[in-house]
């Protein structure tokens, strides 16, 4: 016990006697209150802890962290260090294949093909006759020439004379160049009186140099344009033997002892060897 003389500030009081307790915490006028879960001791409402023992007043859910980035796997690192690695190897090998030592540009030689292409084809037209030849050359301003100059002057000679003496008329086509022939085009005289007052040529043996087989062939009594399918290849002249004819007739008091033929035209396209 400590005893002090009551004349100073100081009054009488034991050690063993006990703490005298806080008063309870005073509640604003008029504030509601909230009951402590942990003493249930009042506390204004606008607390966030007990004035009394601290403890939490009220339980909001604590704020959470945020989510932590998505890591990538030890395998999906790998395949993009690996992907990163190759992308840098071929911008590499670019650069190297780009530019020389020196840093310039080197070229890239692009190899040659050896493909062998075939030649293009050419479409048949009528074929340029360099020269025509007859074992007959013609009559008067009827010669042999009329045959190819497209001019539409025919060509005339005695056939009866011919046929007494058992000869037969050959004409032939020269090339300036091997060509692929697969048509003649023979045209009669046009006018049908005249035509019937002449020898018409009706038996022909068509041959080639190159081609081993003549085709022997018979022609239309029509007046006109008349076409033979004929085919050779790397020819260089087309011959045409005449060894008969069709008679000539009687029209309006007339007949005559000649052989006409209007013009020959041959239908075809150069000859091109194929490479080896």
């Amino acid at each position: 016990m400590i005893s002090v003389s009551s004349d100073g500030p100081y009054e009488e009081f034991r050690l063993d006697e006990p703490t005298p307790a806080a008063p309870p915490p005073s509640t604003p006028r008029g504030a509601s209150t909230v009951e402590c879960p942990s003493c249930h001791a009042p506390n204004p409402s606008t607390n966030l802890h007990c004035q009394n023992c601290g403890a939490r007043l009220r339980q909001e859910p604590l704020p959470t962290a945020p989510r932590p980035a998505v890591q990538a796997t030890a395998g999906v690192r790998a395949a993009l260090a690996i992907s990163g690695l190759l992308l840098v190897v071929i911008l590499v090998a670019l650069a190297v294949n780009l530019f020389g030592g020196d840093g310039t540009a080197t070229s890239t030689t692009v190899p040659t093909s050896t493909t062998t292409t075939e030649p293009q084809v050419v479409e048949n037209a009528p074929i340029q006759v360099l020269s025509v030849t007859c074992t007959q050359p013609g009559l008067g301003p009827y010669v042999c020439d009329n045959l190819i100059n497209g001019e539409g002057s025919e060509y005339q000679v005695n056939w009866e004379e011919l046929e007494a003496a058992e000869q037969t008329l050959e004409i032939r086509l020269n090339f300036s160049q091997p060509m692929i022939v697969e048509r003649i085009d023979w045209l009669n005289l046009s006018d049908t009186n005249r035509f019937r007052q002449n020898h018409r040529a009706q038996g022909l043996t068509i041959e080639a140099d190159g081609n081993l087989v003549p085709l022997t062939t018979n022609l239309e009594n029509s007046p006109g344009l008349q076409s033979i399918t004929w085919a050779t290849v790397n020819a260089n002249y087309v011959k045409i033997t005449i060894h008969s004819t069709f008679r000539a007739e009687v029209v309006d008091g007339q007949s005559y002892r000649e052989l006409a033929i209007d013009e020959i035209t041959l239908i075809g396209r150069p000859y091109t060897a194929p490479s080896s």
